[in-house]
Parts: C-alpha cells; structure tokens; sequence
C-alpha cells in the first residue's frame, strides 16, 4: 500500500503557514517588511525547491527563513539564529510567544531541512518553532497520515505562534542578519 495523503507530512506545515498569512491578510496588517509564504517541492529527493529559491533570491536581504515540517503538534519552543543585535527583538517576541505556551530557546537553531540549507549556504538569519513530533513518525509516509491524526486545538496554536512570529520579525526595527562570517577552517 504507498503513502497516504500526506495531512501531517506535509499537509499540516502548508495549512499552519498558509493560514498563518491569512490572519495577516485578514486583519488587514500592513507589515514593515515583506512576508513571503513559500511552499518547497523534492526536500526529501534533492531539495530542489530550495535550491531554486536560493538562486532566484540569493541577492535579497531576507530578515529570517524558517520552516513548518513536522506535522501538527504543539509548538513549545522558540529558537533563532541572528546576529547578536537582535537577541532583544527576538526575546520580546518569545515574550509573546510565552501567553501560547511557547519556551525561549538558544540561539542555535536548526530550523527544518529547506530552511536550514538556505541558513547555512546563503547565512540568512533563522527562527524556528520547535514542535512536538513525538508521534509525527508513527504516521509519516504511511497509509494512515490522514486528517484524523491531526488536533484542531494543537493546529490552532501552531497557526497563531507562526503568524505572532511573522508578524513581530517583519516589524523589527532591527535587521536579523547579516549573520557574523563562520570561523575559517582549519588547515
């Protein structure tokens, strides 16, 4: 039997961001920076999605790239990857993110795989929600990844951490990046 419908990979990262956007967009919100949705193809075969995002827009300033792809669990953890001028913000919107039950995290993040490989080959800033995927592969690429598996109340929460996030990131008076070079190699 092949894979089902995909409701939690990745139908649930698509319908969080997605919708996410559209409480922006409904609440009629005019943000200082743009706020870009984009929906990945092949991360799994090649990241092929990525990669054609990387070259088309290499040479614009992104304030951070971040990724919903594990499912639908509750958000609990806030992480990031800025430069160190920017922790504040950051922290204030962990401040926000406290009323959803969502914990401050490092400044290490490793946000999911398109977003990480965008981080790390172009060093863009990132924020990451960190999910409970406890159950997330009990299910994936499985026949029974169907809706049924996925909790309104925990999908709720994730859309309304996502669109805060969004929203006080692309209002930041502060630039996330440019991140500071990586150390040089060794010989």
């Amino acid at each position: 039997m092949g894979p089902g419908p995909g409701a939690l990979d990745d139908g649930a990262g698509v319908g969080i961001v997605t919708a996410a956007a559209k409480l922006m967009l409904e609440a009629n919100l005019k943000p200082r920076r743009t706020v870009r949705v984009v929906l990945f193809a092949n991360e799994e075969n090649g990241f092929d999605g990525a990669l054609a995002y990387a070259e088309q827009y290499k040479a614009q300033v992104h304030q951070f790239v971040g990724e919903s792809d594990l499912g639908a669990g509750l958000v609990y953890r806030l992480q990031s990857r800025v430069r160190p001028e920017a922790l504040g913000i950051v922290a204030q919107i962990g401040q926000q993110l406290a009323t959803l039950g969502i914990a401050p995290g490092s400044n290490e993040a490793t946000p999911g795989p398109d977003a990480a490989l965008l981080m790390r080959r172009l060093n863009w800033p990132a924020l990451e929600l960190s999910q409970d995927g406890s159950d997330y592969f009990d299910w994936h690429h499985a026949p029974n990844d169907t809706l049924d598996k996925i909790d309104p109340a925990k999908l709720s929460q994730a859309v309304a951490a996502w669109a805060v996030m969004a929203w006080l990131a692309a209002q930041s008076p502060l630039p996330f990046g440019p991140m500071p070079a990586a150390p040089a190699a060794k010989p």
